[in-house]
């Protein structure tokens, strides 16, 4: 998941909007994440009902191919976006990106063939990812005085929460809807929050005058880009960047993981698709009540031991989840392991802004999350090939678990907060 920590940009060739409530701008932000979480998790509840179409031809390798190609679509769109956003203001660039990845994923549920669902998948995570950026810059700069963290869960809260109504969505309505009528209604909510966010939201708050005369005077951004990437490589601080870029690959691979498959594997280990479908809904939902849950706990005791606590967490539960058993006890440990991985993943980003000195913290942000979102693009490929060589669900378990785990010995092995 990307965290943009940039400060705010000044845009004074950019027409000034008429200013709009803090709570506006965040709920609108977070209403975005929340469609962009609706389409990026959707392929997962969408999947049975795709490998059972003849007409698609569809195998389980080729599935998980195409399940990572959204996710390498947000690695691009971050990476373009976050400098587009600087030069064209953020509400533009929110407004343009989330507008391709309604359009494209409109175009998913029109698709006759699996190029082309998956050109159209690639094309849609290029929009995602230059949404996400933009609407958590805009949301910190609306922010209260001393309530940036927690608005920066409230809007990144809505990924779990778009999975919630994914899955709530195809439990109702999915035989009806079928496959293609799943990637319609996110086509559809998108392109609502997209119009509201043209009309509605504001653009960045310009800094203030002090603020810009030092950034002109100091040489611009680019002396600031180069120091922090001097900072976050040296001696002192690369242990740290390492660490939390494997521990960031790792859980990613088994959070998105488990959102690509696990409706199918449940599917594979006799579950009726009812059933099957409230797993992702019920890991989805955890994950929501988990991340502001142990948020709170981590800011009283620190991140360290929080956030690896929450990675074995995610480990255990789906060890538990590979055993199988009664529906209301797998369901619970589902919830589990929802709280765990996602809690994981939003203190790993907060736990990475306050390592490195504030010169360095957009680069560091910027390093871990690129990088590890190696681990997102891996998963659907990793869960698809195992399927495929008849393997069984059982490992496609294991092997989410063993990266959770991988998480927590990273995080762990990070050197206690200095001072």
């Amino acid at each position: 998941m990307t965290t943009d920590a940039q400060a705010p940009a000044t845009h004074s060739s950019t027409p000034s909007r008429s200013p709009a409530p803090a709570w506006a701008v965040i709920a609108l932000c977070t209403a975005a994440i929340t469609v962009e979480g609706f389409d990026l998790i959707v392929y997962g509840v969408a999947l049975p009902a795709m490998l059972g179409d003849d007409a698609l031809g569809l195998d389980k390798s080729l599935a998980g191919t195409l399940g990572s190609l959204a996710y390498v679509g947000m690695l691009i769109g971050a990476l373009v976006c976050g400098t587009l956003a600087d030069r064209l203001g953020r509400r533009r660039l929110l407004v343009a990106a989330g507008s391709v990845f309604t359009v494209f994923t409109v175009a998913c549920a029109l698709a006759a063939e699996p190029w082309q669902f998956g050109l159209f998948r690639l094309l849609a995570g290029v929009g995602m990812g230059g949404v996400m950026p933009s609407c958590v810059a805009l949301s910190k700069e609306y922010a209260p005085r001393g309530r940036s963290a927690l608005v920066a869960t409230v809007v990144l809260a809505g990924i779990p929460v778009g999975g919630v109504l994914s899955a709530l969505t195809a439990t109702t309505w999915g035989e009806t809807l079928g496959w293609r009528g799943l990637f319609g209604v996110g086509g559809a909510l998108s392109a609502l929050v997209v119009a509201a966010a043209y009309f509605l939201l504001p653009d960045s708050r310009p800094l203030p005058a002090a603020a810009a005369v030092d950034e002109a005077a100091g040489g611009g951004r680019h002396d600031g880009e180069a120091a922090g990437v001097r900072t976050v490589l040296s001696r002192t601080y690369a242990r740290y960047t390492v660490l939390f870029t494997v521990a960031n690959f790792a859980v990613l691979l088994a959070w998105y993981g488990l959102n690509t498959w696990l409706t199918q594997l449940m599917r594979e280990m006799d579950y009726p698709l009812g059933s099957a479908l409230r797993f992702t809904l019920v890991l989805n939902l955890g994950a929501v009540v988990g991340s502001f849950a142990l948020a709170v706990l981590a800011d009283r005791i620190g991140p360290r031991l929080v956030t690896a606590g929450s990675a074995v967490l995610a480990a255990l539960a789906v060890l538990g989840l590979s055993q199988g058993g009664g529906t209301a006890v797998i369901l619970g440990v589902t919830a589990l392991a929802g709280v765990g991985a996602q809690s994981a993943l939003t203190m790993l980003n907060d736990w990475v802004a306050s390592s490195y000195p504030a010169s360095a913290r957009a680069t560091a942000l910027g390093c871990v999350s690129g990088f590890g979102r190696g681990g997102a693009i891996v998963a659907p490929v990793l869960g698809g090939w195992i399927l495929d060589a008849a393997m069984g669900p059982t490992t496609v378990f294991y092997v989410f678990a063993a990266a959770a785990l991988v998480c927590a010995g990273a995080l762990l092995a990070i050197p206690a907060r200095r001072g």
